[in-house]
């Protein structure tokens, strides 16, 4: 799948005086009203500054968790009974004022889709932030009709529409293809264009050789992404939870490790395959590819899952009664320390263990260090899927030396799986 190149806010000229709907994606962790995780809210920084630095203004929209229920918008009234305290936007306008130097230039309008004295007070060079555009059920509503009356009434707020919402680049939504769609066109920000780029370079003719990582908890959670990059990638480094099921497969014991063999599950096309014949399926096509793919030979394991001063570390592949495995022992680090090293590209989807706790988190943060080493020393071409990878590169402080930290879990997914995204595809390709 090709990822063409998208127009960006630097095509929008002039842009003094003109107001910009920005899509963001500003679903952060808050607790008690305050922001706790500003990584999103960071990224987004350059985009609404190329704007206000050059005279526009700039009105954000964003969501916010998952309200319900929510009342649906007929094109006319607004209604405020979705609106939920916990999920409000307020907190992160506060923030947002905070990292751009200035409190007094971000407004909050309390109602996304009654927001028009708020759009006509702003100056140039100030920020709007909507409210959460899921307190009303259109932004993701089945209905393409329901999703554009919320569209047309944002789109009555600015003169050009600009997405910087990777991680929901995913979605069909108002706020996402609706806009775009009524407004006739769409530009990238910053945030979008570099993850199109990124993602672009490893799914084109990325440097070899390619090691994808993969971790998580299900085999069937990332069949298409692995069916979909064996044909792209030479080395297959595979751990956490959904590694138990390859091993069970092979025929290693696994005690009570958690594991999908033996269970089926649905596919696409509506019918259910055996995980068995998933995970035969899998090694066969990599087989076939060329790709060598690595197990774990050694795990960390304990009798529960939960934090313990002295896990167990086992000798080999094979995993005792009453134990489940919760990392990937020493061994299997060193061996896959030493793959990503001797690699040109590395995309990692999916965490090796239990890293939110201190005692599995050494083959996660071995894994992101060995990443961090290569980008720096080689020039490692190094990618990391969002989610729980991205956050654990965080919490090892090894983030800032990747070549990409995508901020997008399930958009990143769905693009190594070869998917079109909605939200990339709303906006205008560059001629």
């Amino acid at each position: 799948m090709e990822l063409k190149p998208k127009k960006t806010v630097d095509d929008i000229y002039p842009i003094k005086g003109k107001k910009v709907l920005v899509r963001c994606d500003f679903n952060v962790p808050m607790s008690d009203g305050v922001v706790t995780n500003d990584f999103r809210i960071r990224s987004t920084i350059p985009t609404i500054k190329a704007i206000t630095d050059r005279g526009g203004m700039a009105i954000l929209m964003s969501h916010h968790g998952r309200p319900k229920p929510v009342p649906t918008y007929d094109g006319s009234t607004p209604d405020v009974s979705g609106h939920v305290e916990k999920e409000s936007l307020r907190p992160v306008a506060k923030k947002l004022g905070e990292l751009l130097g200035d409190e007094s230039s971000v407004s909050f309008a309390p109602d996304c889709l009654d927001a028009k004295s708020y759009v006509d007070a702003l100056q140039p060079g100030h920020v709007l932030l909507l409210e959460n555009v899921r307190f009303y059920a259109n932004e993701g509503s089945k209905s393409e009709a329901e999703r554009l009356a919320m569209a047309k009434t944002l789109a009555s707020y600015g003169d050009v529409y600009v997405s910087d919402a990777f991680g929901t680049a995913h979605r069909d939504s108002a706020t996402m293809t609706g806009i775009p769609a009524v407004m006739g066109h769409g530009a990238a920000g910053y945030l979008i264009k570099k993850e199109v780029d990124a993602f672009g370079a490893v799914l084109g003719d990325p440097p070899k050789p390619v090691v994808a990582i993969v971790g998580g908890a299900k085999v069937s959670d990332k069949i298409l992404l692995l069916e979909n990059m064996l044909p792209k990638i030479d080395k297959l480094l595979i751990g956490g939870a959904m590694a138990y099921t390859f091993l069970q497969c092979a025929g290693h014991t696994i005690g009570s490790s958690m594991s999908e063999a033996g269970k089926t599950f649905s596919t696409k096309g509506g019918g259910e395959q055996k995980v068995d014949d998933l995970v035969s399926t899998i090694l066969s096509k990599a087989k076939d590819a060329g790709v060598d793919v690595h197990l774990p030979v050694d795990h960390v394991c304990h009798t529960e899952f939960g934090p313990t001063e002295s896990p167990l570390t086992t000798d080999g592949a094979d995993i005792p009664d009453g134990y489940m495995a919760l990392d990937i022992g020493p061994k299997t680090v060193a061996q896959y320390i030493e793959v990503i090293s001797g690699c040109k590209t590395a995309i990692w989807n999916g965490p090796m263990g239990v890293f939110e706790m201190k005692c599995y988190s050494n083959g996660t943060f071995s894994v992101a260090k060995a990443m961090g080493d290569g980008t720096e020393k080689s020039g490692l071409l190094s990618i990391i899927g969002g989610g729980d990878s991205a956050t654990a590169a965080e919490e090892c402080g090894e983030d800032k030396r990747m070549s990409h930290v995508s901020t997008g879990g399930g958009a990143s997914l769905e693009l190594l799986e070869g998917k079109v995204l909605p939200g990339i595809a709303a906006l205008d390709d560059r001629e």
